[in-house]
């Protein structure tokens, strides 16, 4: 299925949403890659249906038709619009469906706003916002590198490789939001991160090394462990909070 084939299917689902839920859908739009207009043979189809309120029953679905993964997520508006402006852990990875949407249905403007709010809170929010996100990823970050050098002592490779994609993901999250950098999708996120040195030099050849499928895994928790010093290197300089000081910290 081609680009021109996804938009068609779009508009032939929000035709059967519309005429079994009438008014009470507000907007149906394409977000991700076909929104951004680079899709390729094998992306999704991503919907989202944005609904007039929470007691619409529109069931989301996440099912494959033509060849084509679609994934339909049902949202209502004031949810929606209060989800584009928190900055939160995995604003890296989801600011790109607030500002990248292709409308199918959408009469009342729903997609600007959404824009509008996301950007909005972008702009506004403190550094401290953006750095509280950052050290939530960083102590996901921390456990996972922990449960990475425990399977591999243990000879467990499949939990050992699990450990450090997780971390991997959670390493790019935490330079994201402490740059401030929007990706596109994930593969976006991990060769972006791996092309910075925000985090500090050592950083970008351990990051590569730990996504290197050919390594050794003992060799890439060797490399989390460097790009896990180098980030809370960067948190402590940055007053990225991820440490409690005292039991203080938890009241």
């Amino acid at each position: 299925m081609d680009h021109d084939e996804r938009l068609r299917l779009a508009a032939d689902l929000t035709e059967r949403l519309l005429e079994r839920h009438g008014a009470t859908i507000a907007a149906v739009g394409v977000h991700g890659s076909v929104a951004r207009g680079d899709d390729g043979e094998e992306s999704d189809l991503d919907l989202a249906v944005v609904t007039t309120g929470p007691e619409v029953e529109v069931p989301a679905r996440y099912l494959r038709h033509r060849g084509t993964v679609v994934d339909l997520g049902a949202i209502a508006a004031d949810a929606y619009l209060e989800e584009a402006g928190h900055i939160g852990p995995a604003w890296p990875l989801a600011a790109d469906q607030y500002v990248n949407h292709l409308a199918v249905h959408d009469p009342g403007g729903f997609f600007h706003k959404l824009k509008h709010v996301h950007e909005a809170a972008v702009e506004e929010a403190a550094p401290e916002v953006f750095a509280a996100a950052a050290g939530v990823d960083l102590v996901q970050l921390l456990s996972w590198d922990a449960k990475a050098r425990a399977a591999e002592l243990a000879g467990d490779l499949p939990t050992t490789l699990l450990a450090v994609k997780e971390a991997a993901v959670l390493a790019a999250l935490v330079v994201g939001l402490q740059t401030r950098t929007a990706y596109r999708n994930l593969p976006h996120a991990l060769h972006a991160t791996a092309a910075t040195g925000a985090a500090g030099p050592a950083f970008p050849e351990a990051y590569r090394r730990l996504l290197d499928p050919t390594a050794d895994p003992a060799v890439q928790v060797l490399a989390l462990g460097r790009a896990r010093d180098a980030l809370c290197a960067l948190a402590d300089r940055e007053g990225i909070p991820y440490e409690a000081a005292g039991l203080e910290a938890f009241l």
